[in-house]
């Protein structure tokens, strides 16, 4: 793998870490801002994903769709057919916005917050940057 392609899974990794640690403040603050602590979770997950698949050579679609992603990752470990994604899809788009009336409890927000992490670990672990 050539060093211009580590330093792009890296920016992508990189990227994941800012909405990981956004999500974790809004866990944080009075009042929490559970919402968007999902977004950021969702968006995490995503990037982490994408990270993968370009590390293995893959083109990344627009997407957000989760389930597909790790489909895809699977296809390169089947570790990632195994995750259960919750229902973190919807807040990829429909829970920005006013009219969705999507509002997560904190153990929600917190299992969204869980599962980023896990799929951070599962990432950082299959991708070598040597």
């Amino acid at each position: 793998m050539t060093p211009a392609l580590l330093a792009y899974v890296n920016s992508w990794i990189n990227k994941a870490e800012h909405d990981l640690i956004s999500a974790q403040r809004l866990l944080e603050i009075e009042p929490m801002i559970l919402d968007n602590a999902c977004f950021h979770c969702q968006q995490a997950i995503e990037k982490l994903l994408k990270a993968f698949l370009i590390y293995h050579g893959q083109d990344v679609e627009r997407t957000h769709n989760i389930i597909f992603l790790l489909s895809e990752c699977a296809n390169f470990d089947p570790v990632f057919g195994a995750i259960d994604p919750l229902d973190i899809n919807t807040y990829a788009v429909q829970g920005r916005y006013p009219d969705s009336n999507l509002m997560p409890s904190k153990e929600e927000a917190e299992s969204y917050y869980q599962l980023a992490l896990e799929i951070k670990s599962l990432t950082n672990e299959r991708i070598i940057f040597s």
